[in-house]
């Protein structure tokens, strides 16, 4: 009779649970979705940029070290060609430029002041490297590398015993940050601002002075548009 008892109560246990265990829904969990970059910025691309070229160049007397600095300032055109690599949401580059610039100014001759001294800045490259951060056809970047330009200096009126002009080319280095927009699936549009510092460049004696050589720099900042072709 006990058997009996305890057999049909363990057959409603069994029962119960298998019941419980027919109401149990296990549910599983959506699958993380890590959201990508969206557009994709990897490629060649070149284009053109125009804007505005403001800042100073120098010359310094090498015996005297009389400076005479003279503010240039003018519009800048020119050709761009670059290389992308995207890696998630980072996109790093290479990119060069040339460009031919209008920055030019005249100020009096600190060591004469009854002469000018005018000074140019006729074309202006840079080679440099990219870092931007995506979001979808939009990029943030920075940009610092090389920088490379050819300037003249003249003074006028003619001074005895120089030829009163020189003309070189100096080097130096470049940095600025930017924001970059597909507009469509092949063309893109930039806004960009840089720093650049060219320097080691000296008018020998004859030129700009006729009794020291004088050494010649030039620090701008740049302001440009650009639009670009991806290929």
């Amino acid at each position: 009779m006990k058997s009996r008892i305890a057999a049909a109560f363990a057959a409603s246990f069994v029962s119960l649970t298998a019941a419980q265990g027919a109401d149990l829904v296990l549910v599983t969990p959506p699958p993380l979705v890590i959201p990508d970059a969206g557009f994709d910025w990897s490629g060649i691309y070149a284009g053109l940029n125009a804007g505005y070229i403001g800042g100073e160049a120098k010359s310094v007397g090498a015996l005297t070290g009389v400076t005479t600095t003279v503010p240039v300032s003018g519009g800048l055109i020119g050709g761009t060609l670059g290389f992308n690599a995207q890696f998630d949401r980072i996109v790093l580059g290479l990119e060069g430029d040339i460009a031919w610039t209008g920055a030019t100014g005249t100020t009096a001759c600190a060591a004469n002041p009854i002469y000018n001294c005018e000074g140019k800045l006729d074309w202006l490259g840079t080679f440099k490297g990219r870092v931007g951060f995506a979001v979808d056809r939009v990029l943030f970047f920075g940009t610092a590398g090389f920088a490379v330009g050819n300037t003249t200096a003249n003074v006028t009126p003619a001074a005895p015993a120089q030829t009163n002009t020189f003309t070189g080319t100096m080097g130096g280095w470049t940095a600025g940050a930017g924001i970059e927009a597909f507009l469509t699936d092949a063309f893109s549009v930039k806004a960009e601002y840089s720093y650049v510092s060219l320097s080691g460049l000296q008018a020998p004696v004859g030129t700009l002075s006729s009794i020291q050589a004088s050494n010649l720099s030039t620090s701008t900042h740049i302001v440009r548009l650009g639009v670009n072709y991806h290929f």
